[in-house]
């Protein structure tokens, strides 16, 4: 335990040897938790190479026990027992009732005795197993923020940049508080009004915001697109299709920090624009599936968790798979479904050609849908490119020969990668396509802030040049630097 354990401990609960070796155990866990589940999901993938898969066994079985989750126990914060041990209260029976008798819980009270004379025998029993109950007035209120960068304390500056007005070399600050809940609630209230920021930039740059189901007015349930004003009328549309945990027009979350227009569409838009034939643009919102009555907006499972609570410490609203859905977009694949089959048909030409971007788990979603409707796509999807990470599933590219002979001329995947962007990669014979690097090695969502001038550059390529063919790149896969120690463990 020496090798983990901190030289400064951060306790303020009792302390004892069982005590700090548990904190330690905690501490190593959430450090490698990662690591484990990352090394899980290969080891039961088998669609991945078995070497792959012997490989990622003997590493999670060399981790140090200290870094699973079955090490860890809850112990009283009053005397460090690990028996009886309310969880809510993080304390043991006997100094849970002391504290709850001094009146040291807040929103806990005794129940009264008189009361269960005028109950019947039945319900005696459940009494006594709610001896001490929680009293709903007595509890700390929710936190509250208004959607305001200035009241927040916060400005954009002339780099597009959030900053504070105290100090304006300061980013924006989520850990305002040792409560979570306030920092969440704050966060949201921040992210709202760069949502605002982007939606009226959008507005501004021959962008629509159209409501989905088409024709529903904003009063009901609906799920928000953007669409560009000349999506009748262009000879050809690009559509794209990102991760199911962003909001609408957001690329990633931690590059606004360094520029709005960068880590949202905003910057992609504009690009688009410029191309020579001008190109209609529909941006897909996988993200926002959640109906919230209340605010009468579609909203992510994030921001749902932000929502508004009875209490600071009650629990989120629970969804409701009838009131908090959209018909016919109730999950990415009927979303994705949707726009192939009413909004392009509706909106767009006949005749128009499409390019397709699929960014992390929403790649699979389009591959999906073309794959089993190719024959009615067949002549109007031009191009598709995808951002995705290293796993892949052979049988998301299947389908019919025609369909894998044209994923294999105008399809590329951008994958993870600390090489230089479009730097050739091995993967044909797993994607089905050519695989380049995408210029980030660390995080999914950074690939399309990076990679996507790569895409539409692609995409004009395939678009101006008649019978246009991707060369097959890569094909041999690289071998692994511990051949010896993975045949070992096969044999083993």
């Amino acid at each position: 335990m020496a090798q983990f354990r901190a030289k400064k401990l951060d306790l303020s609960c009792f302390v004892n040897v069982k005590v700090i070796r548990d904190h330690t155990k905690r501490k190593v866990f959430e450090q490698y938790e990662t690591q484990r589940q990352a090394l899980r999901y290969i080891i039961r993938n088998t669609t991945l190479p078995q070497r792959a898969r012997a490989q990622a066994q003997l590493q999670l079985s060399q981790m140090h026990a200290y870094t699973r989750s079955t090490q860890i126990n809850n112990r009283c914060i009053e005397g460090g027992k690990s028996r009886g041990v309310i969880r809510h209260f993080r304390m043991a029976r006997y100094p849970f009732r002391m504290n709850a008798l001094e009146g040291n819980l807040p929103g806990v009270k005794k129940a009264s005795w008189p009361i269960i004379r005028s109950i019947s025998e039945q319900d005696f029993y459940h009494f006594l197993t709610e001896m001490f109950r929680l009293n709903e007035s007595a509890l700390p209120a929710d936190f509250h923020f208004p959607a305001d960068l200035e009241k927040l304390g916060y400005f954009i500056d002339e780099n597009d940049q959030i900053r504070s007005i105290k100090n304006p070399e300061q980013p924006f600050n989520f850990f305002i508080s040792k409560n979570e809940r306030m920092n969440v609630v704050q966060r949201e209230a921040h992210n709202t009004c760069i949502l605002q920021n982007i939606q009226s930039r959008l507005l501004s740059s021959s962008m629509n915001l159209t409501l989905l189901p088409l024709g529903t007015p904003p009063s009901s349930p609906h799920i928000p697109i953007y669409t560009s004003t000349n999506i009748s009328t262009c000879p050809r549309l690009i559509v794209y299709v990102g991760e199911s945990w962003q909001d609408l027009g957001v690329f990633a979350w931690r590059m606004i920090k360094d520029s709005i227009a960068g880590g949202s569409v905003i910057e992609f838009v504009h690009t688009a624009q410029a191309c020579p034939d001008n190109p209609g643009i529909i941006i897909a919102n996988t993200g926002q599936l959640l109906w919230y009555r209340g605010g009468q907006r579609a909203v992510t499972q994030t921001t749902w968790e932000a929502l508004p609570r009875r209490t600071a410490v009650s629990q989120p609203m629970e969804i409701n798979e009838v009131r908090n859905r959209v018909p016919a977009n109730r999950n990415a694949r009927e979303h994705v479904a949707y726009i192939f089959d009413e909004v392009i048909p509706k909106m767009a030409r006949k005749d128009v050609k499409v390019d397709v971007i699929g960014m992390g788990d929403g790649a699979p979603e389009v591959v999906g849908y073309l794959r089993d409707n190719w024959k009615r796509w067949a002549g109007n999807v031009q191009a598709v490119a995808l951002g995705t990470g290293f796993m892949w599933s052979e049988w998301e590219v299947g389908g019919e020969s025609d369909f894998r002979q044209f994923w294999g001329d105008r399809a590329r995947a951008y994958i993870q990668s600390a090489e230089p962007l479009n730097t050739p990669l091995v993967g044909r014979k797993d994607f089905g396509c050519n695989c380049y690097s995408a210029g980030e090695a660390e995080v999914l969502e950074c690939i399309m802030p990076k990679a996507y001038k790569s895409m539409l550059k692609f995409f004009q390529l395939a678009n101006d040049v008649p019978g246009y063919r991707e060369l097959a790149a890569l094909e041999e896969a690289q071998p692994y630097e511990d051949d010896e120690a993975v045949e070992e463990v096969e044999i083993a």
